[in-house]
């Protein structure tokens, strides 16, 4: 058991410490993108399709 915590303890810090080949800021971006619609809802896309449908529209017809 404390040779698999000492062997994730090594592969995070890998990912995330100070000597790891991808820096701390370019972590962000893919989290932003992901979660760009629960934190923007107005400024991100809406997907392809969504809300083009006429469900739910009333026509008025006299």
């Amino acid at each position: 058991m404390d040779n698999a915590l000492d062997m994730t303890y090594q592969v995070v810090e890998s990912l995330f410490g100070p000597d790891s080949a991808v820096p701390w800021w370019a972590w962000v971006a893919p989290f932003l993108l992901i979660f760009a619609n629960q934190l923007m809802p107005m400024v991100a896309p809406s997907p392809a399709g969504a809300g083009s449908g006429k469900k739910g529209k009333k026509s008025k017809k006299k």
